[in-house]
């Protein structure tokens, strides 16, 4: 369990002790060292959940004992609304998305695609949506960002945007960032580009680059160029266009006309693809992700295989090239 979660790791550790046997189920605290002695250890199979960087450091150590990983990471996982589609609704569940728990989730929307010249009428739309859900940030549904690194490293993020030449929206004017409380009101932030640090990384918070594009193709080739992101949002009523963006991009996963579901549907595999993770979980495919097909093969008491021995008898020859001749056709 990461250091970054105190509290919740002591609860938790108090009920793994009170609910199960120590030699069923273990958990175990991170104090510094612990996860990297742990991935050396020579298990059946490795879950880790956290950052790329750290996944692969996960991935190396299980490699000197050859054990299998599953790894769920992160990545910038884009939302595209096309122009077939109505805005409000689309601000309204991407909106959603990126404020629950602050956007501190690994498939929260990261930043958003939408039709060039509607830019200004998605930023007005988004104004008032907020304004309809916080006051400011006090709001006890308003979740604060997890640590003061996490939150130096946000406000450090909107600072290198705005002195690179981006354009920068508070969506709850009432409130700024504030450290005491951790509380990070959510921003928009137009006009970006890849020299800055809101697009070179994960944000994991509330900060939404908004992108305006011309075509389609130009936003699949976009996403195509960066490195394979654990979720994908595409809205629109074109079932051509969602086809065409399901078939042409990468994604550990995909939800149409919303955000984050397919996670919560538990008869879907979920899991990553490249920079985001390796392998599935949840449902019928984490069974067998976390199983080995062990195959078992039982022969009978009569069995004519002592004619497939060497030296080949006539009858043997004659047998071999019958099974032949009826697997891969007659050969002379």
């Amino acid at each position: 369990m990461s250091e970054n979660s105190p509290e919740l790791c002591r609860l938790l550790q108090q009920l793994f002790t009170d609910t199960f046997a120590k030699e069923k189920v273990r958990f175990i605290a991170e104090e510094g060292g612990t996860g990297k002695a742990f991935s050396a250890l020579p298990f059946d199979h490795l879950v880790f959940t956290g950052s790329s960087t750290t996944g692969k450091a996960v991935m190396a150590n299980a490699a000197k004992n050859l054990v299998p990983v599953t790894l769920e990471l992160g990545g910038k996982s884009p939302a595209i609304i096309a122009d077939d589609y109505d805005i409000k609704k689309a601000l309204e569940r991407i909106l959603g998305g990126k404020t629950y728990n602050s956007g501190q989730t690994c498939v929260a929307p990261d930043y958003l695609y939408v039709p060039e010249d509607l830019l200004p009428e998605v930023i007005n739309k988004a104004k008032k949506i907020i304004a309809k859900r916080f006051v400011d940030t006090n709001h006890q549904d308003y979740t604060s960002i997890i640590d003061s690194q996490s939150f130096k490293r946000l406000v450090t993020t909107l600072e290198d945007a705005k002195a690179k030449g981006a354009d920068i929206y508070n969506l709850i004017p009432n409130s700024s960032p504030d450290l005491h409380s951790r509380k990070f009101p959510l921003h928009l932030v137009t006009g970006v580009d890849d020299t800055m640090q809101v697009m070179q990384r994960e944000i994991f918070g509330p900060i939404l680059p908004i992108i305006g594009y011309q075509s389609i193709e130009q936003v699949i080739s976009l996403i195509n160029k960066g490195d394979r992101p654990l979720a994908l949002y595409l809205f629109s009523n074109s079932k051509d266009l969602q086809q065409k963006v399901i078939q042409q991009t990468r994604s550990g996963g995909v939800t149409i006309n919303d955000v984050m579901l397919h996670v919560a549907q538990d008869d879907l595999p979920f899991g990553g693809s490249g920079h985001s993770g390796i392998g599935h979980y949840h449902g019928k495919e984490g069974f067998e992700r976390l199983s080995k097909m062990r195959p078992v093969m039982y022969q009978a008491s009569l069995s004519s295989m002592k004619l497939l021995y060497s030296p080949y008898s006539s009858l043997g020859k004659r047998m071999i090239n019958f099974i032949i001749n009826r697997k891969f056709g007659k050969y002379d």
